[in-house]
């Protein structure tokens, strides 16, 4: 008799055990499933969109077009030069002094033209380069601002509007570099961050 109240109380303690290990595992469930993770506000930006929308950036443009006639000219007028150095060669007997002195003014225009170009190419390439890189600060300050604004924690270029080249010469590089598969078109804040950008330009600020 005294054995089978022992048992009954060891049964008796397993269950009450178990129950409250249940009721523990019940109540940390319950708790987890009260306290979700918070919702990320997400948003997209086509880039190349909103750099083309830039006041700035047209304004750039035109500067980039500017330099570039600039350069076209002056290459035009210096070898034009040139070209009649390597005329005045053939007046002369080959061989001659004076054939010697005029092939060398041409091939020192020649080269000194060659230069020019290549210079003034560089700097134009360069402040290309310089202005891009400006402005997409700008647009990552300006984003950065947006999402303050509007409560977003997460602003991706959407990479998805543009198409993958059929000639892709690397077609797998290509997809691995694309990091939105899909966004909806309600999450693109392209053109609130292009009418920001452009009033801020035309304030002056930056």
């Amino acid at each position: 008799m005294k054995q089978m109240n022992t048992l009954g109380n060891i049964t008796i303690t397993v269950l009450a055990t178990a129950l409250a290990i249940s009721l523990l595992f019940n109540d940390r469930t319950d708790a987890n499933q009260a306290s979700p993770a918070p919702k990320s506000a997400v948003a997209v930006v086509n880039l190349e969109k909103t750099f083309n929308g830039l006041e700035e950036w047209v304004s750039v443009e035109a500067q980039l077009l500017e330099m570039g006639s600039e350069l076209e000219e002056e290459a035009v007028r210096r070898r034009e030069e040139v070209e009649e150095m390597l005329a005045d060669t053939e007046d002369y007997p080959v061989g001659s002094d004076k054939y010697k002195e005029a092939e060398r003014k041409y091939e020192m225009a020649a080269l000194e033209f060659q230069a020019y170009v290549a210079l003034h190419q560089g700097r134009r390439m360069e402040f290309n380069d310089t202005q891009i890189k400006a402005i997409y600060d700008k647009i990552k300050t300006s984003a950065m601002d947006m999402a303050n604004e509007q409560g977003l924690d997460l602003i991706l270029v959407d990479d998805s509007v543009v198409p993958i080249p059929e000639d892709a010469k690397d077609i797998l590089a290509q997809i691995s570099s694309r990091r939105v598969l899909f966004a909806r078109e309600q999450l693109d804040v392209t053109e609130a961050l292009i009418t920001r950008m452009n009033a801020a330009f035309r304030a002056g600020g930056s």
